[in-house]
């Protein structure tokens, strides 16, 4: 009897270590982060998907205009540069794997069925042609400088004149252009610079981190404004409206389009992404808790 009464549990013993670990399906983050996120309250986490998401749409649209308009602006060795033709079109695919890879964390975060396995290869392969695509990039770039080979910068981008990304400036341009009037500059930027610096004297020396958070998403929405109103100015001196008119830039157009709409949307886009992310910060402010906002402001606290 205690022979048979062995065996049968020797096959459950068995089958129970043999039986395999599940893991909690999420982002694969070491125990010290997931507990810090964990402990975040709810507001928080979606608000700072939603600011992770701004970024990852903000950069896929920056390379969309680089395959339409031709022309890229990243930041190199000596500053911002502007990469043209094919090279623009190279630039832009490292900037989508790296959106690519950055969307991975949203994905694992809020589609827990896609398994954080799944995510992680994905993001390390998005990784790694980010890497390849830039080393491509700046290699096409050396060798399209003046005397080289010429021809990876000719390509003129595939609707260098079209103007759907520059939206609402082509319809919407009398509305906004008054906000790039010349006695209005030095009140935007004096005004950012003052509650920017309430900002930060109420998130670091006051005990206000709700209003020290909306003080510096007004400042984000001035400087916002500010850079609309000079995307829309930078759209109507080109094209002759408004009775503005600007030689150099008519010509520009005429001789360079997809150049001049290039500079233009990426005015647009800096602005666009000031604004989104001033209107988070400001919800971020009316609608977190209190206590988050405190224990928040004792972490920056020097």
């Amino acid at each position: 009897m205690a022979r048979s009464s062995r065996r049968k549990k020797n096959p459950r013993e068995s089958a129970t270590k043999a039986a395999p670990v599940r893991r909690s399906p999420g982002v694969n983050w070491p125990p010290a982060l997931r507990a810090q996120w964990d402990a975040l309250a709810p507001e928080r986490r979606f608000l700072g998907s939603c600011g992770q998401a701004l970024v990852v749409g903000t950069m896929l649209l920056h390379g969309l205009g680089g395959v339409v308009y031709g022309q890229l602006t990243v930041f190199m060795f000596e500053g911002f540069e502007d990469l043209p033709g094919w090279v623009a079109v190279c630039g832009a695919a490292s900037v989508w794997c790296l959106a690519a890879g950055w969307a991975a964390y949203l994905v694992a975060r809020h589609w827990p069925a896609m398994g954080s396995d799944r995510c992680e290869r994905w993001r390390l392969r998005a990784y790694a042609a980010t890497a390849v695509l830039a080393a491509i990039t700046l290699l096409l770039w050396l060798l399209s400088a003046p005397g080289m080979w010429g021809a990876l910068g000719a390509w003129p981008g595939l609707a260098p004149q079209s103007e759907w990304l520059l939206a609402p400036l082509p319809w919407a341009w009398e509305w906004v252009l008054p906000a790039a009037r010349d006695d209005l500059q030095l009140w935007w930027l004096c005004g950012a610079v003052v509650v920017g610096g309430l900002s930060a004297w109420l998130l670091f020396v006051g005990r206000r981190p709700r209003a020290g958070l909306a003080c510096m998403a007004l400042a984000l929405i001035a400087i916002g404004l500010w850079a609309l109103g000079g995307a829309a100015y930078h759209y109507v001196a080109s094209r002759g409206l408004a009775g503005v008119v600007e030689e150099v830039a008519a010509l520009n157009l005429q001789s360079h389009p997809g150049q001049r709409n290039a500079d233009t949307f990426l005015q647009l886009l800096c602005a666009w992404f000031l604004l989104a992310l001033g209107g988070l910060l400001m919800a971020g402010a009316l609608h977190t808790p209190l206590a988050e906002l405190l224990r928040s402001r004792q972490k920056l606290r020097p």
